[in-house]
Protein backbone atom coordinates (compact mmCIF):
# COMPACT_ATOMS: atom_id res chain seq x y z
CA UNK A 1 0.00 0.00 0.00
CA UNK A 2 3.23 2.11 -0.09
CA UNK A 3 2.39 2.90 -3.54
CA UNK A 4 -0.83 3.92 -2.68
CA UNK A 5 -0.45 6.29 0.08
CA UNK A 6 2.36 8.38 -2.14
CA UNK A 7 -0.25 8.35 -4.75
CA UNK A 8 -2.88 10.29 -2.20
CA UNK A 9 -0.04 12.41 -0.76
CA UNK A 10 0.35 14.09 -4.58
CA UNK A 11 -3.17 13.71 -5.15
CA UNK A 12 -3.63 17.46 -5.66
CA UNK A 13 -0.84 17.49 -8.16
CA UNK A 14 -1.41 14.67 -10.37
CA UNK A 15 -5.03 16.12 -10.36
CA UNK A 16 -3.99 19.17 -11.55
CA UNK A 17 -1.47 17.37 -14.04
CA UNK A 18 -4.52 15.12 -15.35
CA UNK A 19 -6.63 18.18 -15.89
CA UNK A 20 -4.43 20.22 -17.30
CA UNK A 21 -3.06 17.22 -19.73
CA UNK A 22 -6.12 16.16 -20.98
CA UNK A 23 -7.25 19.56 -21.92
CA UNK A 24 -3.69 20.94 -23.25
CA UNK A 25 -4.03 18.21 -25.31
CA UNK A 26 -7.62 19.70 -27.11
CA UNK A 27 -6.11 23.10 -26.39
CA UNK A 28 -2.89 22.58 -29.05
CA UNK A 29 -4.60 19.23 -31.41
CA UNK A 30 -7.32 21.81 -32.38
CA UNK A 31 -5.06 24.57 -33.99
CA UNK A 32 -3.44 21.69 -35.50
CA UNK A 33 -6.44 19.77 -36.66
CA UNK A 34 -7.19 23.12 -38.35
CA UNK A 35 -3.90 23.67 -40.19
CA UNK A 36 -5.03 21.31 -43.47
CA UNK A 37 -7.73 23.13 -43.54
CA UNK A 38 -6.03 26.87 -42.99
CA UNK A 39 -3.57 25.45 -45.73
CA UNK A 40 -6.06 24.94 -48.37
CA UNK A 41 -6.93 28.19 -48.24
CA UNK A 42 -4.26 30.39 -47.71
CA UNK A 43 -1.01 28.39 -48.76
CA UNK A 44 2.55 27.78 -47.24
CA UNK A 45 3.90 31.26 -48.43
CA UNK A 46 0.88 32.88 -46.55
CA UNK A 47 1.14 30.88 -43.10
CA UNK A 48 4.97 31.59 -43.64
CA UNK A 49 4.28 35.04 -43.57
CA UNK A 50 1.58 35.06 -40.30
CA UNK A 51 3.67 32.52 -38.65
CA UNK A 52 6.57 35.60 -39.29
CA UNK A 53 4.54 38.52 -37.91
CA UNK A 54 3.50 35.97 -35.35
CA UNK A 55 7.13 35.72 -34.01
CA UNK A 56 7.58 39.16 -33.80
CA UNK A 57 4.91 40.45 -32.21
CA UNK A 58 5.16 37.81 -29.11
CA UNK A 59 8.66 39.48 -28.43
CA UNK A 60 5.74 42.09 -26.81
CA UNK A 61 3.75 39.67 -25.57
CA UNK A 62 6.81 38.50 -23.63
CA UNK A 63 7.77 42.42 -22.17
CA UNK A 64 4.13 42.57 -21.08
CA UNK A 65 3.54 39.36 -19.41
CA UNK A 66 7.07 40.22 -17.37
CA UNK A 67 7.52 36.67 -15.58
CA UNK A 68 4.91 37.44 -13.68
CA UNK A 69 3.83 33.66 -14.68
CA UNK A 70 6.11 32.46 -12.17
CA UNK A 71 7.18 35.37 -9.48
CA UNK A 72 3.27 36.46 -8.98
CA UNK A 73 2.45 32.65 -9.35
CA UNK A 74 4.98 32.38 -6.61
CA UNK A 75 3.44 35.08 -4.48
CA UNK A 76 0.08 34.03 -4.27
CA UNK A 77 0.63 30.59 -3.63
CA UNK A 78 2.84 31.69 -0.57
CA UNK A 79 0.35 34.37 0.68
CA UNK A 80 -3.30 32.56 -0.69
CA UNK A 81 -4.32 32.32 3.10
CA UNK A 82 -3.94 36.36 3.14
CA UNK A 83 -7.20 37.84 1.38
CA UNK A 84 -5.46 41.46 1.80
CA UNK A 85 -2.16 40.43 0.76
CA UNK A 86 -3.59 38.24 -2.14
CA UNK A 87 -5.63 41.33 -3.64
CA UNK A 88 -2.81 43.82 -3.20
CA UNK A 89 -0.42 41.36 -5.08
CA UNK A 90 -3.36 40.94 -7.83
CA UNK A 91 -3.81 44.88 -8.62
CA UNK A 92 -0.32 45.75 -8.30
CA UNK A 93 0.38 43.03 -11.06
CA UNK A 94 -2.75 44.20 -13.49
CA UNK A 95 -1.31 48.31 -13.00
CA UNK A 96 2.38 46.85 -14.19
CA UNK A 97 0.68 44.61 -17.02
CA UNK A 98 -1.49 47.38 -17.96
CA UNK A 99 1.19 49.91 -18.02
CA UNK A 100 3.76 47.73 -20.05
CA UNK A 101 0.59 47.29 -22.68
CA UNK A 102 0.54 50.84 -23.36
CA UNK A 103 4.50 51.06 -23.34
CA UNK A 104 4.83 48.17 -26.14
CA UNK A 105 2.47 49.66 -28.27
CA UNK A 106 4.32 52.84 -28.35
CA UNK A 107 7.39 50.77 -29.26
CA UNK A 108 5.34 48.72 -31.83
CA UNK A 109 4.70 51.96 -33.24
CA UNK A 110 8.17 53.57 -33.46
CA UNK A 111 9.31 49.81 -34.88
CA UNK A 112 6.45 50.44 -37.80
CA UNK A 113 8.15 53.48 -39.05
CA UNK A 114 11.79 52.38 -39.58
CA UNK A 115 10.93 48.74 -40.51
CA UNK A 116 9.84 48.02 -43.91
CA UNK A 117 8.88 44.32 -43.10
CA UNK A 118 6.48 45.71 -40.40
CA UNK A 119 5.00 48.76 -42.88
CA UNK A 120 4.38 46.62 -45.90
CA UNK A 121 2.02 44.38 -43.59
CA UNK A 122 1.03 46.70 -40.93
CA UNK A 123 -2.74 45.92 -40.82
CA UNK A 124 -1.15 42.35 -40.10
CA UNK A 125 1.08 43.88 -36.84
CA UNK A 126 -1.72 45.55 -35.51
CA UNK A 127 -4.43 42.67 -36.09
CA UNK A 128 -1.48 39.96 -34.24
CA UNK A 129 -0.86 43.03 -31.87
CA UNK A 130 -4.20 43.34 -30.41
CA UNK A 131 -4.18 39.44 -28.69
CA UNK A 132 -1.67 41.39 -26.04
CA UNK A 133 -4.66 42.63 -24.74
CA UNK A 134 -5.94 39.23 -23.88
CA UNK A 135 -2.52 38.23 -22.47
CA UNK A 136 -2.68 41.36 -20.35
CA UNK A 137 -6.30 40.76 -18.63
CA UNK A 138 -5.89 36.85 -18.32
CA UNK A 139 -4.82 36.01 -14.89
CA UNK A 140 -3.19 32.81 -15.61
CA UNK A 141 -0.54 33.65 -12.88
CA UNK A 142 -3.79 33.86 -10.05
CA UNK A 143 -5.17 30.62 -11.21
CA UNK A 144 -1.91 29.14 -10.92
CA UNK A 145 -1.29 30.51 -7.73
CA UNK A 146 -4.44 28.83 -6.32
CA UNK A 147 -3.57 25.81 -7.85
CA UNK A 148 -7.43 26.36 -9.55
CA UNK A 149 -6.05 24.78 -12.56
CA UNK A 150 -9.36 22.96 -14.15
CA UNK A 151 -10.95 26.71 -14.74
CA UNK A 152 -8.17 28.20 -16.01
CA UNK A 153 -7.53 25.36 -18.49
CA UNK A 154 -11.20 25.45 -19.23
CA UNK A 155 -10.99 29.03 -20.57
CA UNK A 156 -7.70 28.09 -22.77
CA UNK A 157 -9.62 25.71 -24.50
CA UNK A 158 -12.43 27.92 -25.64
CA UNK A 159 -10.06 30.57 -26.23
CA UNK A 160 -8.56 28.00 -28.83
CA UNK A 161 -11.77 26.65 -29.71
CA UNK A 162 -13.19 30.00 -31.15
CA UNK A 163 -10.14 31.42 -32.01
CA UNK A 164 -8.42 28.90 -34.38
CA UNK A 165 -11.12 25.82 -34.58
CA UNK A 166 -14.10 28.13 -36.39
CA UNK A 167 -11.45 29.50 -38.15
CA UNK A 168 -11.98 26.59 -40.92
CA UNK A 169 -15.38 28.17 -41.79
CA UNK A 170 -14.10 31.78 -42.59
CA UNK A 171 -10.72 30.54 -44.74
CA UNK A 172 -11.44 30.28 -48.21
CA UNK A 173 -8.54 32.11 -50.01
CA UNK A 174 -5.08 33.34 -49.37
CA UNK A 175 -7.17 37.03 -48.97
CA UNK A 176 -8.86 35.79 -45.99
CA UNK A 177 -4.73 35.82 -44.05
CA UNK A 178 -6.28 38.77 -41.63
CA UNK A 179 -9.09 37.16 -40.36
CA UNK A 180 -6.94 34.17 -39.32
CA UNK A 181 -4.75 36.33 -37.87
CA UNK A 182 -7.61 37.81 -35.92
CA UNK A 183 -9.47 35.56 -34.66
CA UNK A 184 -6.93 34.76 -32.03
CA UNK A 185 -6.71 38.51 -30.85
CA UNK A 186 -10.31 38.69 -30.86
CA UNK A 187 -10.96 35.03 -28.70
CA UNK A 188 -8.26 36.31 -26.48
CA UNK A 189 -8.95 39.47 -25.66
CA UNK A 190 -12.88 38.29 -25.09
CA UNK A 191 -12.46 35.33 -22.66
CA UNK A 192 -9.34 36.99 -20.76
CA UNK A 193 -11.61 40.03 -20.10
CA UNK A 194 -14.32 37.21 -18.90
CA UNK A 195 -11.78 35.49 -16.56
CA UNK A 196 -10.62 39.00 -15.50
CA UNK A 197 -13.71 39.20 -13.75
CA UNK A 198 -14.15 35.47 -12.91
CA UNK A 199 -11.40 36.08 -10.20
CA UNK A 200 -12.61 39.27 -9.24
CA UNK A 201 -16.06 38.21 -8.24
CA UNK A 202 -15.42 34.73 -7.14
CA UNK A 203 -12.53 35.77 -5.11
CA UNK A 204 -13.71 38.77 -4.00
CA UNK A 205 -10.42 41.16 -4.93
CA UNK A 206 -12.52 44.32 -5.26
CA UNK A 207 -10.28 47.24 -6.49
CA UNK A 208 -7.77 48.41 -3.42
CA UNK A 209 -5.37 51.20 -3.24
CA UNK A 210 -2.33 49.67 -4.20
CA UNK A 211 1.29 51.65 -3.34
CA UNK A 212 4.42 52.38 -5.10
CA UNK A 213 6.12 50.65 -2.99
CA UNK A 214 3.94 47.10 -3.77
CA UNK A 215 4.26 48.11 -7.45
CA UNK A 216 7.76 48.56 -7.40
CA UNK A 217 8.09 45.18 -4.81
CA UNK A 218 6.34 42.95 -7.56
CA UNK A 219 8.84 44.43 -10.40
CA UNK A 220 11.54 43.66 -8.51
CA UNK A 221 10.71 39.98 -7.82
CA UNK A 222 9.75 39.57 -11.39
CA UNK A 223 12.54 41.53 -13.14
CA UNK A 224 15.33 38.68 -13.11
CA UNK A 225 13.16 36.15 -14.30
CA UNK A 226 11.54 38.27 -17.09
CA UNK A 227 15.10 38.78 -17.79
CA UNK A 228 15.50 35.28 -18.01
CA UNK A 229 12.37 34.67 -20.54
CA UNK A 230 13.31 36.93 -22.50
CA UNK A 231 16.79 35.61 -23.03
CA UNK A 232 15.37 32.28 -23.41
CA UNK A 233 12.73 33.36 -25.90
CA UNK A 234 16.02 33.35 -28.47
CA UNK A 235 15.75 29.78 -28.22
CA UNK A 236 12.30 29.56 -29.93
CA UNK A 237 11.65 32.59 -31.71
CA UNK A 238 14.92 34.34 -32.64
CA UNK A 239 15.90 31.24 -35.32
CA UNK A 240 12.68 32.25 -37.04
CA UNK A 241 13.16 36.07 -36.56
CA UNK A 242 16.59 35.30 -37.94
CA UNK A 243 15.75 33.11 -40.47
CA UNK A 244 13.04 35.44 -42.30
CA UNK A 245 15.60 37.72 -43.32
CA UNK A 246 17.64 34.89 -44.85
CA UNK A 247 14.92 33.09 -47.04
CA UNK A 248 11.20 33.25 -48.43
CA UNK A 249 7.78 33.11 -46.76
CA UNK A 250 7.79 29.55 -48.35
CA UNK A 251 10.51 28.03 -46.22
CA UNK A 252 9.39 30.34 -43.08
CA UNK A 253 5.70 28.14 -44.04
CA UNK A 254 7.99 24.94 -43.83
CA UNK A 255 9.90 25.40 -40.88
CA UNK A 256 6.98 26.87 -39.38
CA UNK A 257 4.47 23.62 -39.60
CA UNK A 258 7.31 21.60 -38.22
CA UNK A 259 8.11 24.52 -35.63
CA UNK A 260 3.54 24.02 -34.70
CA UNK A 261 3.62 20.26 -34.32
CA UNK A 262 6.90 20.23 -31.77
CA UNK A 263 5.60 23.34 -30.01
CA UNK A 264 2.32 21.61 -29.24
CA UNK A 265 4.01 18.59 -28.26
CA UNK A 266 5.89 20.87 -25.83
CA UNK A 267 2.99 22.40 -24.04
CA UNK A 268 0.75 19.21 -24.16
CA UNK A 269 3.61 17.48 -21.87
CA UNK A 270 6.03 20.57 -19.95
CA UNK A 271 2.49 23.07 -19.38
CA UNK A 272 1.07 21.03 -16.82
CA UNK A 273 4.35 19.70 -15.21
CA UNK A 274 5.31 23.12 -15.03
CA UNK A 275 2.03 24.67 -13.50
CA UNK A 276 1.23 21.94 -11.54
CA UNK A 277 4.28 21.40 -10.07
CA UNK A 278 5.50 24.80 -9.24
CA UNK A 279 3.37 26.32 -6.80
CA UNK A 280 3.90 23.31 -4.43
CA UNK A 281 7.51 23.37 -4.96
CA UNK A 282 7.56 26.71 -3.73
CA UNK A 283 5.84 26.35 -0.79
CA UNK A 284 7.85 23.00 -0.14
CA UNK A 285 10.64 25.55 -0.48
CA UNK A 286 9.39 28.25 1.75
CA UNK A 287 8.38 26.00 4.72
CA UNK A 288 12.05 23.85 4.13
CA UNK A 289 15.25 23.90 1.63
CA UNK A 290 15.81 20.27 2.26
CA UNK A 291 12.73 18.57 2.45
CA UNK A 292 11.60 21.34 -1.17
CA UNK A 293 15.08 19.97 -2.83
CA UNK A 294 14.14 16.16 -2.12
CA UNK A 295 10.95 16.70 -3.74
CA UNK A 296 12.28 18.69 -6.52
CA UNK A 297 14.61 15.42 -7.08
CA UNK A 298 11.98 13.34 -6.68
CA UNK A 299 9.22 14.83 -9.03
CA UNK A 300 11.60 15.39 -11.77
CA UNK A 301 13.25 11.81 -12.21
CA UNK A 302 9.62 10.84 -12.97
CA UNK A 303 9.37 13.64 -15.36
CA UNK A 304 12.48 13.51 -17.22
CA UNK A 305 11.47 9.60 -18.02
CA UNK A 306 8.43 10.44 -19.41
CA UNK A 307 10.13 13.11 -21.69
CA UNK A 308 12.50 10.71 -23.06
CA UNK A 309 9.73 8.30 -23.99
CA UNK A 310 7.58 11.59 -25.86
CA UNK A 311 10.85 12.11 -27.74
CA UNK A 312 11.19 8.50 -28.80
CA UNK A 313 7.81 8.11 -30.17
CA UNK A 314 7.78 12.01 -31.69
CA UNK A 315 10.75 10.95 -34.05
CA UNK A 316 9.14 7.20 -34.74
CA UNK A 317 6.04 8.87 -35.47
CA UNK A 318 7.16 12.57 -37.31
CA UNK A 319 5.95 11.34 -40.79
CA UNK A 320 2.35 10.35 -39.69
CA UNK A 321 1.86 13.81 -37.89
CA UNK A 322 3.25 15.90 -40.99
CA UNK A 323 0.80 14.23 -42.50
CA UNK A 324 -2.50 14.09 -40.26
CA UNK A 325 -1.78 17.59 -39.08
CA UNK A 326 -0.34 19.41 -41.97
CA UNK A 327 -0.55 17.85 -44.81
CA UNK A 328 0.90 16.96 -47.97
CA UNK A 329 1.98 20.46 -48.74
CA UNK A 330 4.40 20.24 -46.15
CA UNK A 331 6.02 16.86 -46.44
CA UNK A 332 9.79 18.67 -46.50
CA UNK A 333 8.95 19.32 -42.78
CA UNK A 334 9.40 15.81 -42.04
CA UNK A 335 12.99 15.72 -41.48
CA UNK A 336 12.73 18.99 -39.58
CA UNK A 337 10.68 17.58 -37.24
CA UNK A 338 12.79 14.48 -37.06
CA UNK A 339 15.17 16.90 -35.98
CA UNK A 340 12.98 18.36 -33.50
CA UNK A 341 12.02 15.26 -31.84
CA UNK A 342 14.52 15.77 -29.22
CA UNK A 343 13.14 18.74 -27.76
CA UNK A 344 10.56 17.17 -25.73
CA UNK A 345 13.51 15.64 -23.62
CA UNK A 346 15.71 18.89 -23.73
CA UNK A 347 12.69 21.14 -22.67
CA UNK A 348 10.76 19.49 -19.85
CA UNK A 349 14.59 18.76 -18.65
CA UNK A 350 15.53 22.15 -19.20
CA UNK A 351 11.91 23.43 -17.45
CA UNK A 352 12.37 21.36 -14.55
CA UNK A 353 15.94 23.15 -14.03
CA UNK A 354 15.32 27.04 -14.30
CA UNK A 355 11.30 27.07 -13.88
CA UNK A 356 10.88 24.87 -10.75
CA UNK A 357 14.98 24.70 -10.00
CA UNK A 358 15.75 28.18 -10.11
CA UNK A 359 12.47 29.72 -9.54
CA UNK A 360 11.51 26.99 -7.55
CA UNK A 361 14.36 26.97 -4.86
CA UNK A 362 14.91 30.87 -5.12
CA UNK A 363 17.81 30.88 -7.13
CA UNK A 364 16.48 33.58 -9.52
CA UNK A 365 18.58 36.32 -9.25
CA UNK A 366 20.99 33.58 -11.48
CA UNK A 367 18.70 32.65 -14.32
CA UNK A 368 19.50 36.62 -16.01
CA UNK A 369 23.04 35.34 -16.42
CA UNK A 370 22.49 32.40 -17.72
CA UNK A 371 19.73 33.52 -20.07
CA UNK A 372 21.99 36.29 -21.67
CA UNK A 373 25.05 33.36 -21.57
CA UNK A 374 22.98 31.28 -23.47
CA UNK A 375 20.84 33.54 -25.44
CA UNK A 376 23.59 34.95 -27.42
CA UNK A 377 25.01 32.27 -27.91
CA UNK A 378 21.79 30.96 -30.01
CA UNK A 379 22.28 34.10 -31.58
CA UNK A 380 25.78 33.55 -32.89
CA UNK A 381 24.69 29.66 -33.84
CA UNK A 382 21.58 31.20 -35.78
CA UNK A 383 23.52 33.69 -37.18
CA UNK A 384 26.78 31.18 -38.53
CA UNK A 385 24.31 28.28 -39.34
CA UNK A 386 21.09 29.63 -41.21
CA UNK A 387 23.20 31.33 -43.78
CA UNK A 388 24.88 27.97 -44.39
CA UNK A 389 21.81 25.54 -43.10
CA UNK A 390 18.70 27.25 -43.27
CA UNK A 391 15.94 25.56 -42.16
CA UNK A 392 18.11 22.93 -40.04
CA UNK A 393 20.70 25.44 -39.36
CA UNK A 394 17.76 27.33 -37.16
CA UNK A 395 16.79 24.43 -35.72
CA UNK A 396 19.92 22.91 -35.08
CA UNK A 397 20.72 26.34 -32.89
CA UNK A 398 17.92 26.13 -31.23
CA UNK A 399 18.49 22.17 -30.13
CA UNK A 400 22.26 23.28 -28.77
CA UNK A 401 20.46 26.14 -26.66
CA UNK A 402 18.85 24.13 -25.03
CA UNK A 403 21.63 21.66 -24.03
CA UNK A 404 23.55 24.52 -22.76
CA UNK A 405 20.42 25.97 -20.39
CA UNK A 406 20.13 22.11 -18.98
CA UNK A 407 24.45 21.85 -18.37
CA UNK A 408 24.20 25.71 -16.68
CA UNK A 409 21.38 25.40 -14.38
CA UNK A 410 22.28 21.85 -13.57
CA UNK A 411 25.28 23.16 -12.34
CA UNK A 412 24.06 26.08 -10.40
CA UNK A 413 21.74 23.90 -8.88
CA UNK A 414 24.19 21.54 -7.62
CA UNK A 415 26.39 23.44 -6.13
CA UNK A 416 24.31 25.85 -4.11
CA UNK A 417 22.17 22.70 -3.12
CA UNK A 418 24.64 20.98 -1.21
CA UNK A 419 24.31 22.32 2.20
CA UNK A 420 20.46 21.00 2.25
CA UNK A 421 21.58 17.59 1.90
CA UNK A 422 23.73 17.86 4.71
Amino acid sequence: MEWYNKLKAHSTILSNMASLGLLQIANYLIPLAVIPFIVRGLGVDMIGKVSYAQNIIQYFTIFITFGFEYSATKEISIHKDDKEKTKEIFWSVIIIKLLLLITSFFIFICLSLFWGKIQNDLPLYLTIFAINIGFTLFPTWFFQGIEEMKSMAIINFLIKLFGTGLSVFFINSPEDYLVYAGMPSIAYAIFGLGAFIYVIKKHNLSYANVSLKSIKEQCIISFPIFLNTFFTTFYTTANITILGFFVGDHEVGIYSGAHKIIMSILMVTSMPINIAIFPSISRKMAESKKEGLHYFITIGKYAILASLLVSVLTYIFSPILVSIFLGEAFANSIPVLKLFSCLPFLVITASLCTVQGLYGLGFQKYAPFMGLTVGIICILLNLILIPRLEIYGAATAWIIAQALEIIISGTIIFYKCRSYES
